[in-house]
């Protein structure tokens, strides 16, 4: 064996890192690739070109999304919502957060979902998502059913219950909410898991579905216990259902809360929209929960 050794190729495009994700004490999900995209500001923000994954989103050093399985997450949090209800019931949709576009490509399969209004607070994220990540983009790139509003979903809200707009459907499609230490809020979406925020939307979606990611409980059971006792208080028991999805590069099954004045655990129209996760069978199945879930979610 030499002594020295020549220096390593270079490979790819973008600055070769290991990136530590922490998750637990002691537990970091670790990802090696070229990260070739960076920006600071509100949130840090990472793209990264991964062999495995393909190419993956992290905003404040949370992953957000990979290319690989990224239709898993937006597949679980809008058909089984949208498959809940008949045809032609859900006309006018607002997304709060969701500016990768994953969630608005899903609801455009819908010929009956008249106007989709995507409002994230972050301009980059769109742009990124245009540049690096263009399978999150709907097929017709210019379908005039669908608005992007950069604004704070909050404030957007507060101002269409104002002016008495009525929504079929919202879908809260943000990253996880702050566990910082009291008075240090980091995370961006952190007033989007408010009680204020759920009154509001109760206020402009008064006979409609409300549907909100809630993470992954094994490693983050305090946003599943915050998020579902807010559902709980804002809408009734008798209307808050929790479903999940194994998103493989999240670790393990997210948590979706959904509100429903009706029984949402069967599909109620035929499944005519291209899926590759989404089947009526798994709909069912999704709202069956593990006991250490549903011993939380009391």
């Amino acid at each position: 064996m030499t002594i020295m050794a020549d220096s390593l190729p270079t490979e790819g495009q973008g600055i070769r890192l290991i990136l530590g994700e922490p998750v637990q004490r002691d537990f970091f999900y670790v990802y090696h690739g070229n990260i070739i995209h960076s920006e600071g500001g509100p949130q840090t923000l990472y793209v990264m070109d991964h062999v495995f994954w393909g190419r993956i989103l992290f905003l404040n050093g949370t992953l957000q999304f990979t290319t690989r399985d990224e239709f898993i997450y937006h597949e679980a949090l809008v058909h089984i919502p949208v498959q809940s209800r008949p045809e032609k019931s859900i006309k006018k949709v607002l997304i709060c957060g969701g500016g990768d576009f994953g969630a608005a490509r899903e609801l455009l399969k819908y010929q009956d979902i008249e106007k989709i209004i995507i409002a994230d607070i972050d301009p980059r994220v769109p742009e990124v998502v245009k540049k690096f990540f263009p399978e999150l983009l709907p097929e017709k790139k210019e379908d005039p059913r669908l608005e992007l509003l950069i604004t704070d979903a909050y404030k957007l809200v507060a101002d269409l219950v104002e002016k008495e707009e009525v929504f079929d459907l919202v879908i809260i499609d943000s990253t996880d909410p702050d566990v910082a230490p009291e008075g240090s809020t980091i995370e961006l979406s952190h007033s989007l898991f408010s009680p204020h925020f759920h009154e509001l939307l109760k206020r402009l979606a008064p006979e409609g579905l409300v549907v909100q990611q809630a993470a992954t409980p094994f490693t983050m059971k305090n946003v599943l216990e915050w998020t579902y006792r807010t559902f709980v208080e804002v809408y009734g028991p008798e209307e808050v259902y929790c479903y999940r999805a194994d998103i493989p590069s999240f670790g393990g099954d997210n948590a979706y809360l959904l509100r429903a004045p009706e029984e949402p655990t069967k599909p109620r129209r035929e499944l005519t929209v291209p899926t590759k996760y989404y089947t009526h069978a798994l709909h069912t199945a999704s709202f069956s929960l593990p006991k250490f879930w549903t011993e939380v979610l009391k």
